[in-house]
């Protein structure tokens, strides 16, 4: 027995085990044959043994479906190969955030927020709608930044008036 290993050892007599006419297909040891067991294999048996029922196969396919897509999410888009913190409350808390994160996107993207499809994305600003007057109210409102929207700018004109309006909105 080794108790540090957690391991019992089986060794058969040399005697016995050479005269066993499968000793070949056994072992090409001339002292015998060890095994080891552990001192857990019950339970690792017992475990193995689940994987063999439709209840495990069901929560294996749902697994595969629910739970391991968000995972590889969490790795691949949200920088979840290693936590950053340390403690268990800290890496509950920053695992809590990220897991925040997917529901918000989840929950954005059923009401129909995310990326909107059109030809030729660019991202332009829009210049305010009202006219400038020389007045303190339009001085305020002057330093704020305009809205930012998609224009799908197609040809080279409409690309060369863009940056003209661009560049004539910021130097007032």
């Amino acid at each position: 027995m080794e108790y540090t290993a957690e391991k019992a050892e089986y060794q058969a007599d040399a005697a016995t085990c050479n005269a066993c006419p499968l000793k070949a297909e056994c072992t090409p040891s001339p002292y015998g044959r060890q095994v080891h067991r552990s001192f857990h294999a019950d339970y690792l048996e017992r475990v193995k043994s689940y994987d063999q029922t439709e209840a495990y196969q069901r929560a294996l396919r749902k697994r595969k479906v629910w739970v391991e897509p968000l995972f590889a999410e969490a790795k691949e888009w949200h920088g979840m190969r290693r936590f950053r913190l340390r403690r268990i409350w800290r890496v509950n808390c920053e695992a809590l955030v990220i897991a925040a994160g997917q529901n918000l996107k989840r929950l954005l993207k059923k009401r129909g927020w995310g990326r909107r499809l059109f030809p030729a994305e660019a991202v332009a600003t829009v210049p305010p709608d009202f006219e400038p007057d020389e007045s303190a109210r339009y001085d305020l409102l002057k330093s704020y930044r305009p809205s930012v929207a998609v224009a799908s700018l197609v040809t080279r004109g409409a690309l060369s008036t863009f940056f003209e309006s661009q560049t004539r909105l910021f130097s007032l």
